[in-house]
């Protein structure tokens, strides 16, 4: 594996995430669409929903982020139900979770794992994703440590995310 094949990966992953979140943009604003988005409170109300055409419902808007992001858990409920505050609260802890292994693994493990074995290393964008694998460690070696070490470290942080 190579670094452009990871990159073309992570391009392709973006412009998936891209693509989903307009067209969520665009469907939500669709007036046959509103008692799946908004629920039936907002589709018995009088909203701008009811125009036959306009253009700004097929325009993609980000706006809709931020406002989720900000909701407290008691209106996210009152929209939502409890499904929608154990959705986003298991969301937030893979995020908590994802970024510390991110850094524990980025800043601790991968540099023993480059290092692992006594070999000519050239330069990190030239070099095979195999060095900064667990494989490139010698068996038998004091670098095995590091793994366990950042697996412990890893598991007492979820347990701590999930005490509070």
């Amino acid at each position: 594996m190579d670094l452009s094949a990871l990159l073309t990966s992570a391009g392709i992953n973006t412009a998936v995430s891209l693509a989903l979140f307009s067209l969520y943009s665009v469907l939500r604003k669709q007036p046959s669409l509103v008692s799946v988005y908004f629920g039936q409170k907002l589709e018995q109300a009088q909203s701008k929903f009811q125009d036959p055409f306009c253009y700004w419902r097929l325009v993609p808007c980000a706006s809709w982020i931020m406002k989720a992001w900000e909701a407290s858990e008691e209106e996210l409920y009152v929209a939502g139900g409890v499904d929608a505050v154990v959705f986003l609260r298991a969301v937030l802890f893979s995020i908590r979770i994802f970024t510390i292994a991110a850094i524990i693994c980025l800043f601790f493990v991968l540099p023993f794992n480059y290092f692992g074995q006594q070999m000519e290393h050239k330069h990190i964008p030239a070099e095979r994703l195999d060095v900064f694998t667990i494989d490139n460690v010698k068996e038998g070696s004091k670098w095995l440590w590091a793994h366990c070490l950042a697996l412990y470290i890893i598991s007492w942080c979820s347990c701590l995310l999930l005490y509070f």
